[in-house]
């Protein structure tokens, strides 16, 4: 099969990506492992950022189905408790709880409606590379010809580590589970810091109808190296009268216990090669601070097709041409990266975390900026201003 940009993964990113380059009128392969729909462990929170380029998609009306939390509370080591009520921007909301099942397998379906090849359980084996020549998918049941790559393999990224351009494992990693029967506020969406996940956070989101996404999340190290158990963190969690009174106490699973690693770090990925490009979380895009990744894998697919789609018109898939998209991808989230990092760090002090809490609870437009960056609706750089760190710690 001949085409001119082969696509790994059709998630987020991958299926954005395609969907952008097909409606532009390029030849597009997008190769998927699983078959939709099909689960993936995520907290499903979609961010204003995300809708917005679901509205750019065409799904803004689709997307306008789902749960629109209006509470966000938040908890601290010591137990106080923070609950934010951000305005809407411009009229719109700032998150939606999307499935990522239905969600996925939606832009997909997009992707494919304006022209994609979608080839669905199809696992990638290897790109071969060779200079000057074609790109050489192998993958299951097909061998595919393209002039480019866009890699959107995930956090794993197994295609792109094996071409040598990611270093180090994912930092981060995380569970959840779907829980039927809550009772508590159906608009009211949670996060825990509480002392036996720190650094890391619990978390519970509204999905409609008494359903709920609960899960928890930490770095990879403690699992690995310190034995934390996740489940009984989760389990420990939902049962905790001090966090959750009783709006789970009638609950049931809803679906199974899964787990997910989070790349956080963008410096870990070469994002262009000669006729490669690396979006999403294969980039290293995910916020270390709040762990969402889904808008910035469709900002960073929709980035990628622009410059594939220079490359087709010039005829240039060299890696010094390619190299533009990862200027441009470091110029939109390099700064942002670093400062959620750093505010990351508050995580691992619970004392600063406490003392942070008692100044949010008395300046209500200091929990509203921090309410949006956890939510990824503002910059996490705000939070680092001289004005506001002082408010925040004096």
């Amino acid at each position: 099969m001949k085409t001119e940009v082969a696509i790994v993964g059709a998630g987020p990113a991958g299926s954005i990506a395609a969907h952008r380059l097909a409606a532009a009128g390029a030849r597009v392969a997008l190769l998927e492992r699983a078959t939709f729909p099909r689960d993936k462990a995520c907290g499903d929170g979609v961010s204003a950022h995300g809708l917005a380029a679901l509205e750019r998609t065409g799904l803004g009306e689709w997307a306008s189905q789902f749960t629109a939390p209006e509470v966000l509370r938040l908890t601290s080591p010591d137990g106080q408790v923070l609950d934010v009520q951000p305005e809407p921007v411009n009229g719109h909301c700032y998150g939606r709880t999307i499935p990522r099942r239905l969600l996925d397998a939606r832009l997909a379906q997009a992707a494919a409606e304006a022209g994609a090849h979608l080839l669905e359980g199809t696992r990638v084996r290897s790109v071969e590379r060779a200079n000057g020549c074609p790109l050489r998918i192998a993958a299951e049941g097909v061998t595919v010809e393209a002039q480019m790559v866009i890699l959107a393999d995930g956090s794993n990224a197994p295609v792109t580590r094996r071409m040598g351009l990611v270093q180090g494992p994912p930092e981060l990693i995380a569970i959840r589970q779907y829980l039927a029967g809550d009772t508590g506020p159906d608009k009211r969406m949670e996060i825990h810091f509480e002392p036996w996940i720190t650094p890391g956070y619990t978390w519970l989101f509204p999905m409609g109808a008494g359903h709920v996404n609960v899960g928890t999340g930490t770095f990879t190290r403690r699992v690995h190296q310190d034995g934390v158990a996740l489940k009984d963190i989760l389990a420990r969690f939902t049962s905790d009268p001090a966090a959750m009174g009783e709006r789970l106490a009638q609950a049931e699973p809803a679906g199974p216990v899964r787990g997910h690693p989070l790349h956080t770090r963008m410096e870990d990925t070469r994002t262009h090669a000669e006729r490669v490009l690396v979006v999403g979380d294969a980039a290293g895009l995910v916020s270390p601070l709040s762990g969402e990744g889904i808008a910035r894998a469709m900002e960073s697919g929709e980035m990628a097709a622009a410059h594939a789609l220079m490359a087709l018109a010039a005829g240039d898939f060299s890696a010094r041409a390619l190299a533009a998209y990862t200027r441009d991808l470091r110029a939109r989230y390099a700064a942002e990266q670093r400062a959620a990092r750093f505010l990351q760090r508050a995580l691992h002090a619970p004392r600063l975390l406490n003392r942070i809490f008692r100044k949010l609870r008395r300046d209500e437009d200091l929990a509203m900026l921090i309410g949006f960056i956890i939510l990824s609706h503002r910059s996490p750089r705000l939070a680092l201003r001289p004005a506001t760190l002082v408010r925040l710690l004096t």
